[in-house]
């Protein structure tokens, strides 16, 4: 009795459900920031908005950033990229989200203790990846550039430096005589925020959740005639863009 064997899984499911996950890490990192503060007036009961999101650990929205931070960190750490140094970069992020969410924040205005800087260091060193990520690793080709593709690029260098610019800038809010006068402006948190609206943008990119920066199949057709006439790029061929 012969018995069928099983199908093989699909290639385009698999890789429909990566890009899907890719824009929910990305929506994460972008409504992370509001879905914390809304949360916590309806919870606590309170107007009051904290001085950074790290902050929120300590009120009723606890649980939703450090799961939050723990669905990051989870597929950063299984994500496989093209490459193996995708991969280890992807994977020593998700490490530092980690870190950043099992070390909080004091709940005191005086950040010196040391599970504080230990947050600090991890929160900062994260982000520093994902902007490393976003800046040197996704804007990687394996063939002709289209022009959604060199958009994406152009977004994606945006929003690595803009990332760097937001680690860069909150430790001036710590600086003596500073902090007192800006301190009304929570600096901490706009500066956090923005970094993970950054964060989200070039994910959700990533997972080709901007339909607008999506490779059109006009254009891939146009490039890949391109590299039929010129028997130069005939190695290219196969390869006309497959990294988004």
């Amino acid at each position: 009795m012969n018995v069928p064997l099983p199908k093989p899984p699909d290639p385009t499911s698999i890789i429909i459900t990566y890009k899907t996950l890719r824009r929910w890490v990305g929506w994460l990192g972008i409504t992370l920031p509001p879905v914390l503060v809304l949360g916590s007036f309806i919870i606590d009961k309170t107007w009051h908005v904290q001085v950074s999101v790290s902050a929120y650990y300590h009120t009723g929205m606890r649980n939703g950033l450090v799961g939050v931070l723990c669905g990051v960190a989870l597929f950063l750490v299984s994500y496989h990229g093209y490459k193996w140094y995708d991969s280890l970069l992807s994977k020593a992020a998700g490490v530092f989200a980690l870190c950043a969410a099992f070390f909080p924040t004091s709940p005191s205005e005086v950040k010196d203790d040391l599970i504080s800087k230990l947050h600090y260091i991890t929160s900062g060193v994260f982000f520093v990846l994902l902007a490393s990520m976003s800046i040197f690793l996704f804007t990687k080709s394996e063939g002709i550039k289209t022009p959604e593709k060199k958009n994406r690029n152009r977004l994606y260098r945006t929003c690595g430096i803009g990332m760097l610019i937001c680690v860069a800038g909150i430790p001036i809010d710590g600086l003596p005589g500073i902090h007192d006068r800006i301190i009304h402006l929570k600096p901490t948190l706009v500066l956090e925020a923005a970094g993970l609206i950054f964060f989200g943008v070039s994910w959700l990119i990533k997972g080709e959740g901007i339909s607008p920066l999506n490779d059109k199949p006009a254009d891939i057709r146009m490039v890949s005639k391109g590299l039929e006439d010129d028997p130069d790029k005939q190695p290219a061929k196969a390869v006309v863009e497959t990294r988004q």
